[in-house]
């Protein structure tokens, strides 16, 4: 071996130590960085250990009500965040044709009536100037009584003055014992009635003392009903009573009752003012059969009918809505006529048409 082969191998010694020990020292220098990073891990666990520890016990030495609050807020969130997003996806949703026309339908009702609505106001502003009425002086007046309640207690003094006239007269009752037999949309239809029915009693000249029996306090009917503002504080005040006690725990007196129904075989000729008329709440669309008659027997309870058949031809069915019934009852407290008062009520969808008296054939054919 020659010396330059020698060298090259003591120069290929030295390189491979040098790499070994900047190998050595590199993972030195490693293994010194992990510890301080432990170290100071450590570190932090011990000052963030206490912070957790107070944290720990506050939540749990809060009250269960706070806990109740934290989880109802927690719930409403969520259910804000569904509700969100089932409308963004119901707006996303693309609409059908018939979707499409009945909501342009609908705009174009509110459309109408908005612009009927702003017609009118005119009209009335047009009408009170043309009378030399000061009307910002009226609005003036109409904001202190309201401030002072002087408009308040003027008003309860005129619907108590109104009323008054119901205590000699007879009173109407709306037996609402069928509910759990109908479908939602007749008992939203049956609140309606109701509605309609204190509404008419309201606008009549001669009121009289509205009641309504057997109403659920947790029924569907007294739910629609519950949305109407001042229902019913506000009605009570009006002759209207409700309760959900059955009609003859309501109305005791049973000889002083009698039940309105079409299958009845007594015509009713005349009103009693000593009477309590009641109108079964039934919308069965003629499901129910003979329901009112069948209730006013198993109580003992006299029944009639309105003499539609003796002063009407009705080409449409015979039974009619609870308002219209309670209608005519008001009506023919004014007229003393079953003819005026029914064809007043009666729409004309009913394709209504007055049966002619002997008098009247006597005339037509004396003209003939």
């Amino acid at each position: 071996m020659t010396s330059e082969s020698k060298d090259l191998q003591k120069d290929d010694k030295t390189e491979v130590t040098a790499a070994t020990n900047n190998e050595k020292a590199t993972q030195e220098q490693q293994q010194q960085k992990s510890v301080v990073a432990n170290r100071e891990d450590d570190g932090m666990k011990k000052e963030t250990e206490p912070m957790e520890d107070m944290r720990n016990s506050k939540e749990t030495s809060a009250s269960p009500s706070d806990q109740q609050k934290n989880d109802n807020q927690c719930s409403e969130k969520q259910n804000e965040s569904t509700k969100s997003a089932t409308a963004v996806q119901e707006e996303e949703k693309p609409m059908s044709k018939n979707q499409l026309k009945k909501r342009r339908r609908y705009e174009k009702a509110m459309d109408i009536k908005k612009r009927k609505k702003m017609q009118e106001k005119a009209t009335k502003r047009a009408k009170a100037i043309a009378e030399g009425r000061d009307l910002d002086e009226e609005r003036r007046l109409q904001e202190e009584r309201t401030k002072s309640g002087e408009g308040h207690a003027r008003r309860e003094q005129y619907w108590k003055n109104k009323m008054k006239s119901a205590d000699t007269t007879f009173k109407v009752c709306l037996d609402c014992a069928w509910e759990d037999e109908m479908i939602p949309k007749e008992i939203n239809s049956l609140a309606l009635q109701i509605r309609y029915c204190y509404a008419g009693n309201k606008r009549s000249q001669n009121p009289v003392y509205l009641s309504v029996s057997s109403l659920q306090s947790n029924g569907k009917t007294m739910e629609h009903l519950a949305k109407i503002a001042g229902f019913p504080d506000q009605w009570y005040a009006r002759n209207f009573s409700c309760s959900d006690q059955s009609l003859v725990q309501m109305h005791p007196k049973r000889e002083q009752i009698v039940y309105l129904t079409s299958d009845s075989e007594n015509v009713l000729e005349t009103l009693d003012d000593s009477k309590i008329y009641v109108i079964g709440g039934i919308v069965d669309r003629n499901r129910l059969v003979r329901a009112a008659a069948d209730r006013a027997e198993s109580f003992g309870i006299t029944t009639a009918k309105l003499p539609i058949t003796q002063y009407l031809h009705l080409f449409t069915t015979k039974v009619l809505t609870c308002n219209h019934v309670f209608e005519i009852l008001l009506k023919f407290k004014e007229t003393n006529d079953w003819k005026k008062a029914m064809l007043a009520v009666l729409p004309h969808r009913k394709d209504v048409r007055p049966i002619e008296d002997d008098s009247d054939n006597k005339n037509k054919n004396k003209t003939d």
